[in-house]
């Protein structure tokens, strides 16, 4: 018969098998800590272009409503029928002047 073997008592060397997980664990709490400001960072960037972009519609809709109330004041009836009568010499014709054209 053979004699049992002896259990080492000498310590070991190295790592624990269980360090691997720790580490990778380690690494992803590492990740996460870095990646929580640069989204905030991100998102405060995009939220600034955002408020410029809406501030440059506000702008651009101030200046469509000016454009559409200009228009409106070049095209009224009184002022073009004013410019034809004035600068013209347009006028409405007599009835006897009008003639229809059948087609």
């Amino acid at each position: 018969m053979t004699a049992p073997a002896e259990k080492s008592t000498a310590p070991r060397s190295g790592l624990p098998a269980s360090s691997g997980w720790l580490l990778a664990v380690w690494g992803l709490t590492l990740a996460t800590a870095l990646a929580v400001p640069y989204s905030a960072h991100w998102s405060r960037e995009l939220l600034n272009q955002l408020a410029a972009e809406m501030d440059q519609r506000e702008k651009a809709q101030a200046e469509w409503g000016r454009l559409v109330l200009e228009q409106s004041t070049w095209t009224a009836h009184h002022r073009v029928e004013r410019i034809a009568t004035q600068k013209l010499g347009m006028r409405v014709p007599e009835p006897n002047e009008v003639i229809l054209v059948r087609p």
